[in-house]
């Protein structure tokens, strides 16, 4: 883990001494604003850099027992839901996300999970008991939604959909740094 973390900050001169490379032998022909934009430290994913996006599922309790497994999640709308503590599916088991647009509600998405191993079995451990009751969708520690977690019906599948609606704002932003999320996090 610790050359990771020293190679992720090495990149950036890594890539300067790279570009200067190429373009100074003439490999390539290349422009002021494009070694700009290639080095400019916004275009490189640093580890350092805060995790946005991260996704949690997690059991809606219904009749609180005041234990210490039950806490209290901030939802959107500013009151509170009681949570399981325990997290059902987490971005550490997410590998990608994709935005699926919603036919019937154009502006909004629903989202294809593609899953790990460990996240398939996890999904199937909170598919079964879940099903026909709803299930939190927490982002960045806010639960978003609700939904109702969808079966697996083989052994196979590694990609479930989680029903919409999602607004194109937040689909766009887990699709984008569900990549991300799930190399820091695994």
């Amino acid at each position: 883990m610790g050359f990771m973390k020293h190679f992720r900050r090495a990149l950036p001169v890594v890539m300067t001494f790279v570009a200067a490379f190429v373009c100074g032998a003439g490999m390539l022909s290349c422009n002021a604003d494009e070694i700009d934009r290639a080095l400019d430290p916004e275009n490189f994913d640093i580890s350092e850099r805060p995790l946005e996006g991260v996704i949690e599922i997690q059991e809606i309790i219904t009749l609180r027992r005041g234990t210490d497994k039950e806490i209290m999640a901030p939802t959107m709308f500013g009151d509170d839901i009681c949570v399981n503590k325990a997290i059902l599916l987490d971005s550490a088991d997410v590998k990608k996300i994709k935005a699926i647009p919603i036919e019937k509600q154009p502006p909004y998405y629903s989202l294809e999970l593609k899953l790990t191993d460990r996240g398939r079995r996890h999904w199937i451990g909170l598919s079964l008991p879940n099903r026909g009751s709803h299930v939190a969708f927490i982002i960045d520690g806010i639960v978003y939604r609700t939904f109702v977690p969808r079966l697996l019906y083989d052994d196979v599948t590694d990609s479930i959909i989680v029903d919409g609606p999602f607004d194109p704002t937040t689909a766009k932003k887990l699709e984008a740094n569900s990549n991300r999320n799930y190399f820091l996090l695994k």
